[in-house]
């Protein structure tokens, strides 16, 4: 998950930017420039029937991009006409491939695991760039629930007529619809449906899920069949992976817990490993197959699954986007505000902020969580699981 600030930034995982004098100038004068720029933008249309064009910037990870589908799909009925634009990484057009929730991904590679490790140079340049690109699409509306001076800077470049997100440093004049933040810190899905209230706030509408392809859907039960899967087992996928090392639960209690499920009967276990082989040493586990896909691979066999365990993480909020339930480790208060959509999660965290379980490098970590957490958590999922499937018949 990407980084965003609220009244306790340290709450939701990340330490905050550290103010020097010199980074105080340039945020300031780049927080002039928009201004200026803010003022002279084209004034807005006559009213909400007459947006045609929409952009919205998500430039952060998999998991952000989930956490925003609600709101892409809240868009979509309140202006059934219009054309959305996601600005996002790469990657977003393979995750929402078949949603129907965006007609076009802007690619823009720009994320930053942390401030100083690319020159405020670069990154000015880098948005100066994008909105140059942007402008040139003459958006009606453009959106961001980033408190964060460069997704700032982009809406106040982008030239959108009317730009709706959250004043960063007390400056609302950036944008056209500022939106008042909540006194509490509030799951991001909430962050993104607040932003609607200039246009009478979010209506009801179904959660949208992920799309897996009647042929990806074929292709991920006959690998799994080939694994040696039965149709009468539970499949339960455990990933130990996730965009910090410091989000990640400790690799050897993933594996204690991956013995103790894999030796119950009609289970099975599937290690999901990253892209760079990080969790494929699980595989040794006797029961467990270790399996290393790309993305909609990865989705197709998560879609297959009826119990995901993981960190916060990626994956998670693709088993959430899917209706698959997980068992997720969290730092110390960092569930309520990123928890996966849908229902059924179990969300664990550290008994307390101990050396395993406080911060480490500003990161709240998952680490004090204990391997009997887990196995419990996942005994009753595993055990919900089973007398749905009783009752159903299956």
């Amino acid at each position: 998950m990407g980084w965003y600030v609220v009244p306790d930034p340290v709450q939701l995982g990340v330490a905050a930017m550290p103010t020097i004098p010199r980074a105080r100038l340039r945020t300031r004068l780049a927080l002039a420039a928009m201004r200026a720029f803010a003022s002279r933008r084209p004034k807005s249309r006559s009213g909400d029937r007459d947006v045609s064009r929409i952009l919205v910037v998500e430039l952060w990870n998999i998991g952000d991009l989930v956490l925003a589908m609600p709101f892409l799909a809240q868009l979509r009925v309140l202006f059934p006409r219009a054309k959305i634009s996601l600005l996002a990484k790469p990657i977003a057009g393979e995750l929402l491939s078949g949603t129907g929730l965006v007609d076009e991904v802007i690619p823009a590679d720009m994320a930053f695991a942390s401030y100083g490790v690319r020159s405020a140079s670069k990154i000015a340049i880098d948005v100066w760039r994008t909105a140059k690109k942007l402008r040139v699409r003459d958006f009606d509306l453009a959106f961001s629930s980033r408190l964060h001076i460069r997704e700032q800077a982009l809406l106040a470049f982008s030239g959108a007529r009317r730009t709706v997100g959250y004043p960063v440093r007390n400056n609302p004049q950036i944008l056209t619809d500022p939106v008042a933040t909540s006194a509490e810190a509030v799951h991001k899905v909430q962050s993104w449906m607040q932003l609607l209230a200039p246009f009478g706030g979010a209506g009801t509408v179904l959660i949208p899920r992920l799309h897996v392809s009647d042929v990806e859907r074929l292709s991920a039960k006959g690998y799994l069949a080939s694994l040696g899967l039965k149709s009468d087992e539970l499949l339960v996928g455990l990933h130990p992976g996730a965009s910090l090392e410091q989000k990640r639960w400790p690799l050897e209690a993933f594996r204690e817990v991956a013995e103790s499920i894999a030796k119950q009967p009609a289970l099975r276990v599937v290690i999901f490993a990253e892209p760079t082989g990080f969790g494929a040493e699980l595989g040794v586990v006797p029961g467990v197959v270790s399996v290393r896909v790309p993305l909609r691979e990865l989705i197709a066999l998560i879609a297959q699954c009826d119990l995901l365990i993981c960190n916060d993480s990626g994956p998670m909020h693709i088993a959430g986007a899917l209706g698959v339930p997980t068992v997720a480790m969290f730092g110390a208060g960092i569930g309520p505000i990123f928890a996966p959509l849908g229902e059924n999660h179990a969300l664990l965290q550290p008994d307390s902020d101990t050396a395993d379980g406080g911060v480490i490098d500003g990161i709240r970590s998952p680490a004090g969580i204990r391997p009997a957490q887990v196995i419990q958590a996942v005994g009753k999922a595993v055990q919900r699981l089973r007398e749905r499937r009783t009752l159903s018949g299956a």
